[in-house]
């Protein structure tokens, strides 16, 4: 009657997980997914293990514990997993007299959902002011400043149990060129990595300086203010670690320019 109750189980969280493209849970975590696993605290011995396919292989590295020996734990299943493979939690519960019981949770490596996408507010931008002209001796220096190029990052796939994503950020931009960056109030940034605290959209605020001052000598066709913006995104992640399954979107670009005046000719 247990075996069959026990089958019953596996049964009825095969048919659960048979979409193996849903949100990452205890017992459908997504590979590199961090969850917690909770019994009721009897004030007894805890023992927590996992196996991998039956009731006696062992997991290994395939799943670490966090706390072997409490009432509730983290584990944090491999990266590395292969999608669809069963696993077997395990917590083996003795009283002060020697006395012992088991339960088994099944669990099913499940393919992550999470993706993020990255886009541009406006294909095309403007400069933000008017050409800066000015003299060096009779010279004609022309400055064209700067250019806000705003974009969006989009998660999908993220379960009301996260509590925000990370992820790495990059924006493409001619030699010489210099940018500053600015985040909605739920981002900030550390080196390349920005961390979001929630799980909506971040918007990203670049300001990009064209350093460089032409003259009618090095800007004789009126193209150089000319340039394309890329803001790539990767490595992403959610708060308790599944890896952004890399069918997003990671990068998107802003066309910036002006009229392509020409130097001044006369007879």
């Amino acid at each position: 009657m247990k075996k069959l109750l026990f089958l019953s189980i596996i049964a009825l969280f095969a048919m659960t997980s048979a979409n193996v493209f849903g949100q990452s849970t205890g017992t459908t975590p997504s590979p590199g997914a961090t969850h917690n696993y909770v019994v009721t605290d009897h004030g007894n011995t805890m023992l927590w293990s996992v196996t991998k396919g039956n009731l006696t292989t062992p997991a290994s590295t395939d799943a670490v514990i966090a706390s072997s020996g409490t009432a509730a734990t983290d584990i944090t299943w491999a990266a590395s997993l292969t999608v669809g493979t069963w696993y077997y939690v395990h917590l083996l519960e003795t009283d002060g007299t020697g006395c012992s019981n088991e339960k088994v949770l099944p669990v099913q490596i499940t393919a992550s959902p999470f993706t993020l996408d990255i886009a541009a507010a406006r294909a095309t931008a403007c400069y933000n002011g008017a050409v800066t002209v000015s003299l060096v001796g009779n010279d004609v220096q022309y400055d064209h400043g700067n250019t806000t190029i705003v974009y969006t990052v989009t998660p999908t796939g993220l379960s009301s149990s996260y509590t925000g994503y990370t992820f790495d950020l990059g924006l493409t931009v001619p030699a010489l060129y210099t940018s500053t960056v600015a985040f909605s109030a739920n981002a900030s940034i550390a080196g390349t990595k920005v961390t979001v605290t929630d799980n909506a959209a971040v918007t990203i605020t670049y300001t990009v300086d064209n350093t460089n001052v032409y003259t009618n000598v090095s800007d004789a066709a009126g193209t150089a203010a000319d340039y394309t913006a890329t803001a790539t995104i990767s490595a992403g992640k959610t708060s308790n670690g599944v890896s952004d399954n890399g069918s997003g979107a990671p990068a998107d670009a802003t066309a910036v320019s002006r009229p392509h005046t020409t130097g001044i000719t006369t007879n």
